[in-house]
């Protein structure tokens, strides 16, 4: 049975976490998906960073250990009847964040979004989105499928959580900028995991098996490459098919262990984010918003766009 949010932080406290280690003017908290995702870590270097330069800030990195929608929720719960001064979250399941974020409304607590946005309907309970244009990652993944396969192809889309408002405008990127004369998913997809990094694998594995001449996978984030040993293992039984691109693996992100797949010649391309700096104006913004101060919305970062030509000089989160 797991603890209450509550005992959990008061655990923190006790244990003399780091985060608690001294008080500061301004608790600022960011919310990941998950702690077990190293994207979501480069955004917590961003916000400690940012915290730092500021000076009285406390960048309160903390999530569900796993991907887990409800306790993400349930935490952001806690933080809100704690009254953090402020709280930057990438919401996991768009509708029931968006149910909690009228709560921190109520209590004039300032909140931003970061990587994953609400609703567009409920994008009032925020002041900003910070991050990319998700429906562009899309693009420039059905792009690079398009470069590879001229003539097109079956193809699966593998996506982490079915409620998850960034992972979506991917998937309706990719739909509609791969011509739907030239290119046929495969029956089954989209595929989700729910970032669940071992799940991905094992569906990525049962669909190369079920779909032995199928032309390309379409990941809307990066999930089977963060099992990585596992996924090199997998992905050796197809080099022949991938070194002729006659099977396209592409994926977003590009954090160190991708750019290493990539040039490898396991992937042939990734479509990154840059949550270093989600992180980093997360605290900017919050800040900018506690001293009563009005914010861009959105706040745009851009992409990089990284191919197994280019491997060697793109950018490397």
């Amino acid at each position: 049975m797991k603890a209450p949010i509550w005992l959990v932080l008061a655990g923190l406290v006790a244990a003399g976490n780091p985060i608690y280690a001294e008080a500061k003017d301004k608790v600022f908290a960011l919310v990941p998906k998950a702690m077990n995702n190293p994207f979501f870590d480069q955004a917590r270097d961003g916000c400690q960073k940012a915290a730092k330069e500021i000076g009285g800030i406390e960048c309160l990195y903390i999530g569900p250990a796993d991907a887990t929608e409800q306790e993400q929720v349930e935490l952001v719960q806690d933080l809100i009847t704690k009254h953090v001064d402020g709280i930057g979250v990438s919401a996991a399941n768009a509708p029931a964040m968006a149910k909690i974020l009228a709560r921190a409304k109520e209590a004039n607590i300032p909140v931003v979004t970061w990587d994953s946005d609400l609703l567009p309907a409920d994008k009032a309970l925020r002041a900003t989105y910070i991050g990319t244009v998700n429906e562009q990652v899309g693009v420039e993944v059905a792009k690079r499928a398009m470069a590879l396969k001229p003539n097109g192809g079956t193809f699966c889309i593998q996506s982490g959580g079915p409620a998850a408002a960034n992972m979506n405008d991917r998937i309706k990127g990719m739909l509609e900028t791969l011509p739907s004369d030239k290119w046929k998913q495969v029956d089954g997809c989209p595929l989700y995991n729910n970032d669940d990094f071992p799940l991905s694998l094992s569906q990525l594995t049962d669909l190369l098996a079920k779909y032995p001449k199928i032309d390309a996978v379409l990941d809307a984030g990066g999930a089977p490459q963060m099992v990585t040993q596992a996924y090199r293992g997998l992905m050796s039984k197809y080099s022949d098919r991938l070194k002729n691109n006659d099977l396209v693996m592409l994926f977003v992100e590009t954090l160190p262990m991708q750019m290493d797949l990539l040039r490898e010649g396991l992937s042939h391309g990734q479509v990154g984010q840059r949550p270093f700096e989600m992180g980093y104006q997360a605290v900017y913004v919050l800040n900018d918003l506690t001293a009563g101060k009005s914010v861009e919305d959105p706040i745009t970062i851009g992409l990089d766009i990284c191919t197994t030509e280019t491997a060697e000089t793109c950018r490397k989160q």
